[in-house]
C-alpha cells in the first residue's frame, strides 16, 4: 500500500518557514505513512532558492511531485512555466495528473475584461508574473492540452485518475464576500469542470482559493484543503481562545488581532507546538493499492 498526500499553498516565505517547522511537516507526514507528497503550486515566492531546495530535501523521505502555482511562477519564462505542467505519474495502480491552470475571467462573466485589467494590474499578485499571451488565450492554450492528454488516456487510466491543479476549477468554489467577488475572475476557469465532466474524471485536488472545499459535483469529487498564510490557520482562532486577554483587542478584526500577537513568544510557541494539528487538516489524503 502506498500513500499519497497532496498539500497545497505553503507560502515557505510569508509563512516563514524555517527549520522547525519543517521537520515538523516531515515528521507528522511520517506519522501519518505517507510515501508520496504532491505540492500543488504556490510553494514559494522563490523557486530556484527556496523551492528547489525545500523539494530536494523533502525527497529524502518521500517521494515527491509538484505542480506550480502562480506564486512559483514569479521570474519564471513562458518555457520554465510549460516544463513543470502536465506531468503524469503512476502511483502504486493510481496515476497523478498535475497541471497549474490559469483564469479566463469567466467566473465575473458581468465585468468587462477591461476593468478585469485593471483590478488585476492594480491589486493582483499576478501582475507581476509574465506570460507570453493575454490571460483568456493562456487559459485556452491549457485547456486544449487538458483535453488532448486526457483524450489519449484510456478509459482505463482516467478511472484511476487524481488529477492535480491550483487554480479554481468550478465556480462553486468562489469567494463571496462582496468586498472580494471581483477577485474571482483570477481565481480560474468554469471551463476546467466541463472538461473534467466530459471525460468521466472522479477525483480532483485543487488549492489557492486559502478556503477548505469538499464536494461532488457532476460525479467530479473535488477537494482543497490548502495551508495557506499564517493568519488564516486554525491555529490562529485556537489561540484566541487559549488566550481571551486577545479577544478585547480589535476582536472584529482578524486581521488586527494577528498583527498584535503575531511577534510575541507566547504565540510563536503555540503555532510550533500544534503545527501538526494544523498540517494534518491540510492533507488530501489517498491510499494507493500498489
Amino acid at each position: 500500500m502506498k500513500k499519497l498526500a497532496i498539500l497545497s499553498d505553503l507560502h515557505l516565505d510569508v509563512n516563514q518557514f524555517d527549520e522547525k517547522y519543517e521537520q515538523i511537516l516531515i515528521q507528522t507526514l511520517q506519522e501519518q505513512d505517507i510515501t508520496d507528497i504532491h505540492l500543488a503550486g504556490d510553494i514559494s515566492n522563490d523557486f530556484e532558492n527556496l523551492s528547489k531546495p525545500f523539494l530536494a530535501r523533502l525527497s529524502q523521505y518521500f517521494t515527491v511531485s509538484y505542480n506550480l502555482g502562480n506564486h512559483d511562477m514569479l521570474g519564471m519564462t513562458e518555457s520554465d512555466i510549460t516544463a513543470n505542467d502536465f506531468q503524469l505519474r503512476s502511483i502504486g495502480q493510481k496515476k497523478l495528473l498535475s497541471f497549474a491552470g490559469w483564469y479566463d475571467y469567466s467566473f465575473c462573466p458581468d465585468i468587462s475584461i477591461e476593468q478585469n485589467f485593471r483590478t488585476k494590474n492594480t491589486f493582483w499578485f499576478d501582475r507581476k508574473i509574465i506570460r507570453d499571451a493575454d490571460d483568456m488565450t493562456v487559459t485556452n492554450r491549457i485547456l486544449n492540452k487538458l483535453d488532448t492528454v486526457l483524450t489519449s488516456m484510456t478509459a482505463a487510466d482516467k478511472a484511476d485518475l487524481i488529477i492535480a491543479m491550483h487554480f479554481v476549477p468550478e465556480r462553486s468554489f468562489l469567494m463571496t464576500h462582496p468586498k472580494f467577488v471581483k477577485f474571482n475572475a483570477f481565481l480560474g476557469s468554469e471551463q476546467f469542470h466541463s472538461i473534467f465532466v466530459k471525460h468521466g474524471i472522479k477525483e480532483v485536488v485543487f488549492g489557492h482559493n486559502h478556503r477548505s472545499y469538499e464536494q461532488v459535483i457532476d460525479t467530479v469529487h473535488y477537494q482543497s484543503k490548502p495551508l495557506g498564510y499564517k493568519r488564516e490557520w486554525c491555529l490562529v482562532s485556537d489561540y484566541f481562545k487559549a488566550y481571551p486577554i486577545y479577544q478585547q483587542h480589535n476582536s472584529y478584526n482578524l486581521h488586527r488581532r494577528y498583527n498584535l500577537v503575531k511577534k510575541t513568544k507566547e504565540f510563536d510557541v503555540y503555532l510550533l507546538t500544534h503545527f501538526s494539528e494544523e498540517v494534518k487538516k491540510s492533507l488530501v489524503i489517498f491510499d494507493v493499492q500498489i
